[in-house]
């Protein structure tokens, strides 16, 4: 892939070096070993959401419904006796939200944020239906899978590297890549050129969907309980992600890697808010003003070219 179409900049990959020196700088904690266990813990489940946003804003779309699919999925995992039943069924739920997105946005032309924000709403509804309260029973095999270790790495870090490698193989070495790229540049010409528009545009939010589904399992399995709202910031923070990674929300841009740098600057972001003891709730404040800012340094593609 190259270097334009992966919309990797000196400020994609500056922005976590930075702020990695500052906190190893200005804090000893930052440093402890428990500390950066803890960090990959918090930072997988945000960089699989993230990395299933970055397919359907390569089609110039989005998704607004993953933090409530991340959700439902750990109330399902949590509320049923059978592990592999939990997770295959909370699977087949997120297979089945992405292609109603998918059916709303490419067939029904609804605009990604209509359809994505009332899907959204109806599943944050269900999730309290499934699991009233945060609770239920998460088999300890699932709880190994996101707290345990394997030859003494985290079993986090792995969830992180299976996910990025799978995903930026998926991108770049496939032809289902290259159609997100030619979907999210210029869909008229795609299809000219045979591109099945629709069936891209559908398979991305299906796949944005799955991902969601695997962090809300592993968010579950991390803290061995389903909640309605486990994944109540997913949803911005992802597109935070994405943006900040130089995936350009117009579509047609955007890297694996990219998505990883935009992932680290807000898990260090937020760790360092928690070392330094700042409130909790200036999270969201930062967050939102990252958006923006990397918003702002997109490019702007011009109407009618």
């Amino acid at each position: 892939m190259n270097l334009m179409r992966s919309g990797l900049t000196r400020y994609t990959v500056g922005l976590p070096v930075i702020l990695c020196v500052t906190l190893l700088a200005t804090t000893a904690d930052f440093r402890q070993p428990q500390n950066l266990i803890n960090f990959g813990g918090q930072i997988a489940a945000l960089l699989i959401v993230s990395l299933g946003q970055m397919f359907v804003t390569l089609t110039a779309g989005i998704d607004l419904s993953v933090g409530s699919v991340v959700n439902l999925a750990s109330c399902i995992v949590a509320t049923q006796p059978d592990p592999f039943a939990g997770v295959a069924l909370a699977l087949a739920v997120g297979a089945m939200v992405g292609l109603v997105n998918g059916l709303g946005v490419a067939y029904a032309n609804v605009h990604p944020l209509v359809m994505t924000l009332s899907t959204a709403t109806f599943l944050q509804g269900l999730s309290y239906l499934v699991l009233p309260i945060p609770g239920g029973h998460v088999a300890p095999a699932l709880t190994w899978l996101a707290t345990g270790t394997a030859m003494g790495v985290p079993l986090s870090f792995v969830w992180c590297a299976v996910a990025v490698g799978a995903v930026a193989a998926g991108i770049g070495r496939s032809r289902f890549g290259l159609h997100l790229f030619a979907v999210g540049s210029h869909p008229r010409s795609a299809h000219l050129n045979g591109v099945r528009v629709m069936a891209t545009v559908i398979t991305a939010y299906v796949l944005c969907s799955l991902m969601a589904v695997a962090a809300g399992i592993y968010l579950a399995a991390r803290v061995a309980a389903g909640d309605p709202g486990l994944g109540a910031e997913f949803g911005l923070e992802s597109v935070a992600a994405v943006a900040l990674g130089g995936v350009q929300l117009t579509g047609g841009i955007g890297s694996a890697g990219g998505v990883l740098a935009g992932a680290l600057s807000l898990g260090l972001l937020t760790n360092g808010l928690n070392l330094f003891g700042v409130s909790p709730f200036m999270r969201g404040v930062v967050t939102g003003f990252l958006l923006l800012a990397a918003v702002s340094m997109q490019r702007r593609r011009v109407v009618g070219l």
